[in-house]
């Protein structure tokens, strides 16, 4: 009988790799809690202030929106913010020092924590779902969250700045992505709904982490139309509506960064490292409008900085279009230095020795800082693109995931480094993250896809 089948099925997916997986999450979420000590202990940047005063605009204000910080920071502090006020008590920018316990920013990294443990537990869960082989689902989860629960990933959640949550969000979105692609690969008119939702209220609050994660969305929706090469997926209205989705969230957030103020220190960093150092630069931006400058300090001056703020972005485009080997010069001076240094240098713990020094050693392997991660994406990616035009079951699905995954990472990347002169190590922690990620992730796939290939009918070839 059909209800009999379908308990059956249900009941087989309780495999002991299914059961292995969940126990696997369940210990590294008890052990990410007890390494790293205290979880209501807390330290602040110099950025830390300026989230705590955006916060502070009206809820349905324009400025809430358009202020020095993103919406999502400014609901999360605004949420949290206790009658007393934040007190900032100490400051890891200032000296690396120990955390401590700050009224008010307490429930913000312990909500920090509870979300990157669900973040990255789901994402283990659901992509251990997607493969057959059960030797791998465990090696994909224990990968997975190793690479999240080592100090590289695991200590900002402990610092009162967009990191922790920009890691927690992105793993969150992934999850129900990859639940939703496989969910389509299955069947093209899955009724993905309820999924969708999740991922789209994840995926709104994500993308106004940063400015620079909006450029995902535009990734997301030309991936998405690439699927509509398929009749069966132009058809399916739930798609139509994400990509519309995706349409608002891009044009809300290029509004409302183009009237906000955030932009005007990257401006004056780029103005004054970069473009000011060389008089031939400097004859080029004046014949464009930019203000007569006797030294790089004028970026300083009220009537200067007025100019950036209305004109500065916008010559500093139409100089890169006349000039292109400056962007491109740019681009390969920063691109190496950028996945440098991806550690924290906030707050110590010695306190938590040994443990932490052997989580440290472990996260070395995992985090290099050099561009490998970058290289061996390529090669991964293509083998990915390689495999799924064999037909092999789910191989399209994870090629996608894959260019979604490279293309979402390279996209960020190229603003950060062309936007920003300082901080570019952190700045850039999202797309670096991301290479560092895939190249211990997509390895499994490609194994589980190649082993898959010689025997379909059994999930522990």
């Amino acid at each position: 009988m059909p209800e009999n089948r379908s308990v059956r099925r249900g009941l087989a997916s309780f495999s002991p790799a299914v059961i292995a997986v969940f126990f696997i999450i369940l210990i590294f979420s008890i052990l990410r809690i007890k390494f790293y000590g205290n979880p209501s202990l807390s330290i602040a940047g110099n950025d830390t202030i300026t989230y705590v005063e955006a916060s502070r605009a009206p809820f349905f204000s324009a400025e809430i929106l358009t202020g020095r910080r993103l919406l999502t920071t400014n609901l999360f502090y605004k949420i949290f913010e206790p009658q007393t006020g934040y007190e900032i008590a100490v400051n890891g920018s200032i000296d690396t020092t120990s955390r401590a316990y700050q009224p008010g920013f307490d429930k913000i990294v312990i909500v920090q924590l509870i979300l990157s443990l669900l973040g990255w537990g789901l994402l283990a869960w659901f992509i251990a779902e997607t493969i057959h082989n059960s030797w791998l689902k465990v090696l994909s989860t224990i990968l997975i969250l190793t690479f999240a629960y080592t100090p590289q990933m695991a200590d900002w959640d402990s610092i009162l700045m967009s990191e922790s949550l920009t890691f927690s969000l992105f793993a969150l979105q992934l999850a129900f992505m990859i639940k939703i692609g496989t969910m389509l690969q299955k069947n093209e008119n899955a009724k993905i709904s309820k999924w969708a939702l999740a991922w789209s209220i994840t995926f709104f609050f994500w993308a106004f982490l940063k400015d620079t994660n909006l450029f995902t969305a535009l990734t997301t929706a030309g991936m998405i139309v690439i699927l509509f090469r398929s009749p069966a997926y132009r058809k399916n209205k739930q798609l139509v509506t994400i990509l519309v989705f995706l349409a608002i969230i891009f044009v809300l957030g290029f509004y409302t960064a183009s009237q906000s103020s955030r932009s005007l220190a990257q401006l004056k960093n780029l103005y004054r490292d970069d473009l000011l150092v060389s008089q031939y630069r400097i004859d080029i931006l004046q014949e464009m409008g930019m203000p007569a400058v006797t030294s790089r300090d004028d970026v300083n001056n009220p009537d200067f900085e007025a100019w950036i703020m209305d004109k500065g972005s916008s010559t500093l485009a139409r100089f890169m279009i006349a000039h292109p080997g400056y962007p491109i010069i740019k681009l390969l001076t920063d691109f190496s230095p950028a996945f440098t240094e991806i550690g924290q240098t906030y707050f110590y713990a010695k306190e938590l020795n040994p443990a932490r020094q052997i989580l440290f050693e472990i996260g070395n392997a995992l985090h290099p800082e050099n561009t490998t991660p970058f290289l061996a994406n390529l090669i991964l990616l293509m083998g990915l693109i390689l495999v799924s035009r064999k037909g092999i079951a789910n191989s399209s699905f994870w090629a996608w995931i894959g260019l979604w995954l490279f293309l979402s990472a390279s996209f960020t990347f190229i603003p950060t480094i062309l936007g920003d002169t300082w901080a570019l190590n952190r700045h850039a922690l999202y797309s670096t993250m991301v290479f560092r990620f895939s190249m211990w992730i997509l390895p499994v796939i490609l194994t589980d896809l190649a082993l898959h290939s010689v025997n379909p009918n059994s999930s522990d070839t």
